[in-house]
């Protein structure tokens, strides 16, 4: 029997937030027609919590870690809904977000429809907490307008099956949002982002672990972007490489500042933000230079 909605979520050590996570979500209990799948290859108890605790759940066993993408792209291949979202295990959903989406999907005929972030406790939180939020999500924290948008966050973003799948046939073996949604710009469709859809991130990981994901995640970034380009194309890229850092601190701080909410936080961890930002930098450079390497499948939250 297929299901109306869909809801993935990729696993890599997630025993410390999937319970919550799961949780909220089932309460979303009157749409029955509701299909969660969580694609799994933590070497924690993630897997075993979600069996024991959550039987609904449909459960998608990797024996090995693997990236984001590649799980992401399996668990859509099993989906049944017309509409498919993807949230995080780190996501916390509101009592009426599934609601919304449903009712943004209705009013929109946009095929990409993505909400707000805000930081889970937050004013429990310290510096460190924050500045990792900022780094990743922070341009997504409320209040966001509703309209047209050129970026959407990936732990609360929804589609409609059409974009996703040719027919029954999955379009995407990988799923690698960035590049998903740029061919969908070049084929003339938009993101669609709504203030309705909203969400916490509660994302308990080690900042050196964060650190060193955002080298990865620049890395594998430059060497996909690039992957087509001549060895001078790369080459000048990586030259501008050191300018990064400047350029999206700025970006992201026209985008924070007017929303007038927790500047002192911000100003606060601009520091670490920085150094987030410049340890994305030199993934770049090295991608430009060097290609992907092995980075691309360390890409585990």
């Amino acid at each position: 029997m297929n299901a109306t909605y869909s809801v993935i979520i990729a696993c890599n050590n997630a025993e410390t937030v999937i319970v919550e996570c799961l949780s909220r979500l089932i309460r979303q209990g009157e749409h029955s027609n509701l299909e969660i799948i969580v694609a799994d290859s933590s070497t924690d108890t993630t897997a075993q919590m979600v069996k024991t605790r959550f039987p609904t759940v449909k459960l998608l066993r990797f024996e090995h870690p693997s990236a984001l993408p590649v799980l992401r792209g399996s668990a859509i291949a099993l989906a049944t809904g017309r509409i498919i979202a993807l949230i995080d295990p780190y996501t916390m959903v509101g009592p009426d977000w599934l609601q919304q989406v449903i009712t943004a999907h209705i009013e929109q005929k946009h095929s990409v429809v993505g909400g707000a972030v805000d930081l889970y406790h937050a004013g429990a939180q310290g510096i460190l907490a924050w500045a990792q939020y900022f780094n990743e999500y922070g341009m997504f924290m409320s209040p966001v307008e509703e309209g047209v948008i050129e970026i959407l966050p990936g732990c609360n973003v929804s589609y409609k099956r059409e974009l996703l799948f040719d027919g029954d046939k999955p379009r995407f073996e990988e799923f690698w949002k960035t590049f998903v949604h740029a061919g969908l710009a070049e084929s003339g469709g938009v993101l669609w982002q709504t203030p309705r859809i909203r969400v916490e991130l509660w994302k308990p990981v080690g900042f050196v672990s964060f650190l060193v994901t955002r080298f990865s995640h620049g890395r594998c970034y430059a060497a996909m972007r690039c992957a087509d380009a001549s060895l001078s194309a790369r080459f000048l890229r990586a030259l501008t490489s050191p300018l990064i850092p400047f350029v999206l601190q700025y970006r992201w701080t026209r985008r924070i500042w007017p929303k007038r909410r927790y500047r002192a936080k911000y100003i606060l961890s601009l520091p670490v933000q920085f150094l987030l930002f410049t340890c994305w930098s030199v993934g770049e450079f090295a991608g430009y230079l060097t290609g992907a390497g092995n980075s691309c499948r360390k890409l585990y939250y």
